[in-house]
C-alpha cells in the first residue's frame, strides 16, 4: 500500500498532471526573473548525463525512487534546475511532471534560478540569529553591494538566507556553495569548532573566493550525489568506509546441471561475484547481475563450498557466510 500511494501517477489526460507552476524566480532568496530554456535545449544539454541516470535507475525497483538524485545530477550539469528539466526528470523516472515539480520545489537545495559562482547561504534561524546573523548578513550585503536574493554584476557572488544548517555551535554560520565556512585557514574554507562568523572572518572568506576565481576559470565539478565523505569538512574517506551489507541467505544446492547458488542482497549493491573454494583459496567463478537470484556452477559438485561478494561502487562488503553444496 505504501509503495502504491508513493508511486501514484496522474492520467496523461489530466491537465493538472502535465502542467505545473511558474518558474521559481520567486524561490526564497532569488529576486530576479530568469529566462527559462526550452525542453529541447535542456534535453540536449543533459544528453551526456543519460547514461549516468540509467545506471542510477537500475539500482531502484521503482524508478521514481531515484527522483531526488536525478534532480541533483541535473543541477550538477546545468548549475540550476530549470522548469523544463523537471519535466525531463519526470520522464526519466517514470512519474508525472506534477509530482516531480512538487518534489523539486519542496526542497530548497535545488536552485530554480541561476546564481553567482559563490552562493553565500547565511543561516537565519534562532541560534544564528541570537549570535548576530542579521548583522553579518547586512555587512555582507554592504561589502558586495547587493541585497539578499541578488547576484553581483560580475556574477561572482549571490546572497540568500536559509534555515537551520545544523551547525548551531558555530553560529552565525554560512555555506559557500556546499561547504561550511566561518573562517579561512591553510588556504581553505574551514569551520573550526565553536568559531562563528564575524566581519574579519567574512572579509577573509570573500578574499578567498576572489583569489580562487582568479586562479580557476570555473569551479571543479563535484560528485552530485555526495560520494563518501567524512563527518567534518567533507574530507575524503577510505574506500572501505561504511561498506554495504554482505549477501545474506546464501545456499548451495546440487542440481542436474551442477550446483545452484542463491542469495539475497541490499538495494545499494551494484555488482556481485560468486567464489568457489579451491583448497585453501577462494576463486571467482562468475559475476551475476544484481537482479539475478541464482547462479549455476556447471563444474560444481557435492561438497563444493561457495560464498558471494557484494560491492557498492568502490566499497566492498564482507564475504557472505560460506555455503557447502
Amino acid at each position: 500500500m505504501i509503495e502504491f500511494v508513493s508511486n501514484t501517477k496522474f492520467a496523461p489526460s489530466n491537465p493538472k498532471a502535465e502542467e505545473f507552476g511558474e518558474p521559481l524566480h520567486l524561490q526564497k532568496g532569488h529576486k530576479s526573473a530568469t529566462t527559462q530554456p526550452t525542453y529541447e535545449e535542456v534535453s540536449a544539454k543533459l544528453s551526456s548525463a543519460e547514461q549516468r541516470v540509467e545506471a542510477l535507475l537500475n539500482q531502484y525497483p521503482v524508478k521514481q525512487g531515484a527522483l531526488l538524485e536525478v534532480l541533483w545530477i541535473i543541477q550538477s550539469e546545468l548549475g540550476w534546475v530549470p522548469k523544463e528539466s523537471v519535466r525531463w526528470a519526470a520522464k526519466m523516472c517514470d512519474c508525472s511532471p506534477a509530482h516531480a515539480w512538487g518534489v523539486a520545489t519542496f526542497y530548497t537545495m535545488y536552485k530554480h534560478a541561476p546564481t553567482g559562482r559563490f552562493l553565500l547561504q547565511f543561516c537565519q534561524n534562532i541560534c544564528c540569529h541570537i549570535t548576530g546573523a542579521e548583522d553579518i548578513i547586512q555587512i555582507a550585503e554592504k561589502k558586495l553591494g547587493i541585497k539578499t536574493g541578488e547576484t553581483t554584476k560580475d556574477n561572482l557572488f549571490s546572497i540568500v538566507r536559509v534555515e537551520c544548517l545544523g551547525a548551531c555551535g558555530n553560529g552565525p554560520v554560512m555555506l559557500v556553495n556546499d561547504d561550511f565556512a566561518t573562517d579561512v585557514a591553510g588556504g581553505e574554507l574551514v569551520m573550526p569548532t565553536n568559531v562563528g562568523l564575524n566581519e574579519e572572518r567574512l572579509d577573509k572568506i570573500i578574499a578567498w573566493c576572489k583569489e580562487r576565481a582568479a586562479k580557476l576559470k570555473q569551479e571543479p565539478k563535484k560528485d552530485p550525489l555526495g560520494g563518501i565523505t567524512g563527518a567534518v569538512h567533507g574530507e575524503p574517506q577510505s574506500p572501505d568506509f561504511a561498506p554495504p551489507p554482505p549477501a545474506l541467505g546464501v545456499k548451495a544446492t546440487q542440481v542436474d546441471n551442477g550446483v545452484s547458488v542463491v542469495w539475497k542482497i541490499a538495494p545499494e549493491v551494484t555488482s556481485l561475484a560468486v567464489e568457489r573454494k579451491n583448497g585453501s583459496k577462494w576463486e571467482a567463478i562468475g559475476n551475476p547481475g544484481i537482479k539475478d537470484k541464482e547462479f549455476i556452477d556447471a563444474n560444481g559438485k557435492a561438497g563444493s563450498e561457495y560464498r558471494v561478494i557484494a560491492t557498492s561502487g568502490a566499497r566492498v562488503a564482507k564475504p557472505s557466510v560460506e555455503a557447502k553444496s
